[in-house]
């Protein structure tokens, strides 16, 4: 009887030890919700950037269309539309798998923190030959090297000259044209003190050539302080990269893509700034205009990689043509092989039979 209820008490332990480890782990889970949850509440709820500067949030065009789609305890995603230059934006959040154990055993080794991507699809006539990223000097090599367009029309840009504001030393910017990166990366995003509002229109319109959208006004002095020396002290936790490009290999070629590190629940408002800039650089690249200098060297980089690109295919072609005859050839042996002798002598004596007749000399009949 004791030994019987030893056993029933193991058991109700070890019960009661899985049912909270399952407690836990849903809590836990729920972490990743929060955050996604307060991402939202911040940014695309009413009066917010998102709300202010896209028509149509959410995956479908009901009231009662939520805006965050989970795809899983760890990926949430929204969808934005309706704004002038683009055909939508397209914001990924992938947590720490806080729920799975294994991961955060993995995590000890090689750690991990939440991100957001933003990736916005332009217009296929709202973009010019935009081609620049930036991120940590390391990471901006490796992705020199391992982004294919980055990889065929850009290089690292050697540092700015002493006086001349850039980005912070952290950062390095990969580009086709030092003219695109030096128009992309405006003042008014390195300015450290931040730039009037009337002063940054002026800044906007002297790109675009044409007059600024003032009922935006009020939302653009976000922008002032990201990426230069003394901004990035403070923004530099939360950024991971930028990358602009009207190559990008895949199902949409002209592409703005920017990267970041979501803080915790409590302190979304920290990443505003860097939010901000999804609106402001579909606005500045859908207006920008290459000079013709530079336009005439990215056109010939274009054409000599279409060219290239035109040779590689047909290379592939007449490989995989030269690969079907060797696997026929192939098969055709094959099957002779398996034939009988005396099948493979009758085949034998009708070829030669073809082949004589074939070099045999034509002869004509005249009727008289």
């Amino acid at each position: 009887m004791k030994r019987m209820m030893c056993a029933v008490m193991r058991g109700g332990s070890l019960f009661g030890l899985v049912v909270e480890t399952k407690t836990r782990r849903l809590e836990v889970g729920r972490q990743n919700e929060a955050i996604a949850l307060a991402w939202a509440t911040k940014f695309a709820t009413r009066d917010s950037i998102f709300d202010k500067n896209f028509s149509l949030l959410g995956t479908g065009d009901g009231k009662d269309t939520p805006l965050l789609l989970k795809e899983g305890q760890d990926v949430f995603k929204f969808y934005a539309s309706g704004r002038r230059f683009c055909q939508g934006v397209l914001a990924t959040m992938e947590m720490r798998a806080r729920h799975d154990l294994l991961s955060k055993l993995l995590e000890l080794v090689f750690p991990r923190k939440d991100t957001i991507t933003f990736e916005v699809v332009m217009n296929e006539d709202a973009m010019d030959h935009v081609m620049v990223a930036v991120a940590r000097k390391k990471a901006a090599k490796a992705m020199q090297k391992e982004e294919r367009d980055l990889q065929k029309f850009a290089s690292v840009l050697a540092p700015a000259s002493a006086g001349k504001k850039w980005v912070a030393d952290e950062l390095a910017v990969v580009a086709e044209s030092k003219e695109v990166a030096g128009d992309m990366i405006t003042e008014a995003v390195l300015d450290q003190a931040g730039l009037g509002m009337v002063r940054f229109i002026e800044k906007v319109d002297l790109i675009s050539n044409s007059r600024y959208n003032k009922k935006q006004a009020s939302f653009w002095p976000l922008i002032l302080v990201v990426l230069g020396e003394k901004a990035f002290e403070k923004m530099g936790k939360w950024f991971i990269s930028l990358h602009f490009s009207d190559q990008l290999a895949g199902s949409y070629k002209k592409v703005l893509s920017f990267k970041f590190v979501l803080p915790d629940a409590n302190n979304m408002a920290d990443m505003t700034k860097l939010v901000a800039l999804v609106p402001f650089y579909i606005d500045l690249v859908g207006r920008y205009k290459l000079s013709s200098h530079a336009r005439s060297k990215t056109d010939a980089a274009r054409t000599k990689a279409a060219q290239e690109a035109f040779r590689e295919l047909q290379g592939v072609r007449q490989e995989t043509l030269l690969r079907k005859k060797a696997e026929k050839k192939k098969l055709m042996e094959e099957a002779e092989a398996k034939l009988s002798a005396e099948v493979l002598r009758k085949k034998e004596e009708k070829e030669r039979n073809r082949q004589m007749k074939k070099g045999a000399p034509k002869v004509k009949m005249l009727r008289s």
